[in-house]
């Protein structure tokens, strides 16, 4: 029998008037009502299978639809109230958008750009591949539309649908003097193709219109609110900003922090047709998940080592912190565990607690002492070691080797993320150590 787990708010979706909780690694969302600000049910579409390891689950929605992908190229689902309505296999294809009726998957990899001849020798792209677009309806049938460019994305609209492609092969750029230089980046050269119902059995690039779309302004997205990216940057809110309380927002850490404290977390409403700002609002610390606007509210996950799902009230400028979502226990709809080998689960957690003992050595770190902790399929690594932001005290800190389906997984740049936070003070403050152990 599984333990309790509680919701990990990973993703917000509005939809439907609820804004839509999602789990940042299981199968579950709590649907809450944006007035209350409590949860009116939980939904979950477990058929679906786990996202293999290293790879996300993406999510798309209308604001009327919601579509799910476990893992680049997998099965994808429609997601309701009442759970998992359809599956279509997309053969492999990434879900990219939903729109008029259908969700749209592509090959959404980038062009070869080819390998360098050698110094000053600039690399010759292969042969342009082809590429795909494939359209599933709301019944999960599927339609595959060949495609004679390389796919990147698609955006429907009401004037049509628009379909991103490189058009060109990339352009290798040098790096250095072009004589001699072994180092090249690459200008890749994507642009949009205006296509309209219905569609044919094959796209080709020099048949279409090339116009940009008219884009709506974002009513959520994954990075935060800005141009996806976790830094507070108001420079593009008319743009990129959510709308909320007749503003658009920017939302995300400030660069400028004091020296050893963590980066301050703000929210700004700004004139959507000016930009100037005109509401600021205080967040804490840390970094933003993710963003949306639901219920006239502007909503929010941010945090440091756990997220937290705040409201926004654009009216009174001030911010809530909702818990009751993260206390939901939603261990009976996750997906089962995987099967079970003592051997090869002793194995590999040995296998990285010496891998963390040695990058205690490398980065000098005093007393590190690399223990393994728990039960499978919860084994963590913990590394603790002695350091001057908490004298004569222990820091701390763990990393999972198995995923939450009991499948091995490694931290690759644990090491590394760990070292940048000690190098530039991203700790919580010592106030906050446990018996003489602060947790990082």
């Amino acid at each position: 029998m599984r333990n309790k787990r509680f919701l990990r708010p990973g993703h917000l979706v509005p939809l439907d008037g609820l804004l839509w909780v999602l789990d940042e690694f299981q199968p579950v969302a709590a649907l809450v009502d944006p007035d209350t600000a409590l949860p009116r049910a939980v939904v979950d579409w477990r058929e679906l299978p786990p996202p293999a390891p290293d790879s996300a689950t993406w999510v798309v929605t209308d604001h009327y639809r919601l579509w799910v992908q476990q893992g680049t190229g997998g099965p994808i689902g429609r997601v309701d109230e009442g759970g998992l309505r359809q599956v279509a296999d997309p053969g492999g294809a990434d879900l990219v958008a939903v729109g008029r009726g259908a969700a749209w998957c592509v090959d959404s990899r980038s062009p070869d750009p080819g390998t360098p001849g050698g110094p000053g020798v600039a690399p010759v792209p292969p042969p342009r591949p082809g590429s795909r677009l494939v359209v599933v309806a709301e019944d999960g049938g599927a339609r595959t539309i060949a495609v004679d460019r390389p796919t990147e994305s698609v955006t429907p609209r009401p004037d049509g649908i628009y379909l991103r492609v490189h058009g060109k092969p990339p352009t290798a750029v040098p790096m250095g003097d072009p004589r001699t230089v072994t180092g090249w980046g690459y200008a890749y050269h994507a642009e949009h193709l205006r296509l309209t119902e219905p569609l044919p059995d094959r796209i080709e690039y020099e048949q279409y219109e090339k116009r940009e779309p008219d884009m709506e302004p974002p009513l959520w997205n994954l990075g935060g609110a800005g141009p996806w990216t976790p830094w507070h940057d108001p420079e593009e809110v008319t743009r990129y900003g959510l709308r909320a309380g007749g503003l658009r927002w920017a939302l995300g850490a400030l660069a400028h922090q004091p020296l050893g404290d963590r980066y301050p977390l703000v929210a700004t409403g700004h004139d959507p047709e000016s930009g100037r700002e005109r509401v600021r609002v205080d967040l804490g610390t840390g970094w933003p998940r993710a963003a949306a606007e639901c219920g006239g509210f502007l909503w929010a996950l941010a945090g440091t080592r756990t997220r937290q799902l705040l409201r926004i009230d654009p009216l009174s400028a001030r911010a809530e912190a909702l818990p009751q979502v993260g206390s939901i226990d939603i261990a009976d709809r996750c997906w089962p565990l995987v099967g079970f080998d003592a051997d090869e689960v002793e194995e590999h957690a040995e296998r990285e607690r010496a891998r963390f003992e040695d990058a205690g050595r490398y980065l000098r770190l005093s007393d590190a002492r690399s223990e393994i902790e728990g039960e499978w399929p919860d084994l963590r690594v913990r590394l603790a070691f002695r350091h001057p932001h908490l004298p004569g005290g222990w820091l701390r800190r763990r990393w999972r080797v198995f995923d939450e389906v009991g499948r091995p997984t490694s931290e690759t740049h644990a090491d590394v993320h760990l070292m940048e936070d000690l190098e530039t003070g991203q700790l919580p403050p010592p106030e906050e150590a446990v018996d003489g152990v602060l947790d990082i």
